[in-house]
């Protein structure tokens, strides 16, 4: 069977749309364009009333608990592409909470987050970790050198 040129541009180009649609990239592209021609069906406002915040940005919440006073050798990676964030401590009082903003102007914003702390006492330690609110890892850990760990892999490798 021979294909013409245009039967192969043709047959190309419905490969790649049906690509492109199945990575999210020719929604995202439709909303851009329609920006502030459709209402938002949750809140009733018009899409150029919604603030940019709201739209360009994920809020990662790291949350470390525990029975004790406090935790020691805390570490939190956020690993994003545009600016990374990290925080050590070698010893903080619990509860420990700290939300950590990333822009979401390209794809795969957010490679992982991590969160790790330690107790040596015997004392119960937590670590919970929220994207926007929800909760996307947690671990729980109790005894001597008890250690909680979570992680959370996003972009290609952790969809």
């Amino acid at each position: 069977m021979k294909f013409s040129r245009l039967s192969f541009f043709m047959l190309f180009f419905a490969v790649m749309l049906i690509m492109l649609s199945g990575c999210g990239v020719i929604k995202s592209t439709y909303e851009g364009v329609s920006e502030g021609l459709f209402r938002n069906e949750k809140t009733g406002e018009n899409a150029e009333e919604q603030s940019e915040e709201e739209t360009n940005e994920i809020t990662v919440e790291i949350i470390i608990e525990s029975d004790g006073d406090s935790v020691n050798n805390l570490e939190v990676e956020i690993n994003s592409r545009k600016n990374p964030q990290s925080v050590y401590f070698d010893s903080i009082e619990v509860p420990y909470r700290e939300e950590f903003t990333v822009s979401s102007d390209m794809m795969f914003p957010l490679t992982s987050t991590r969160a790790r702390a330690s107790v040596g006492d015997g004392s119960q330690v937590s670590c919970t970790i929220l994207y926007n609110g929800e909760e996307v890892a947690t671990h729980q850990s109790k005894g001597d050198a008890g250690r909680a760990y979570c992680e959370k892999l996003t972009g290609p490798r952790g969809l």
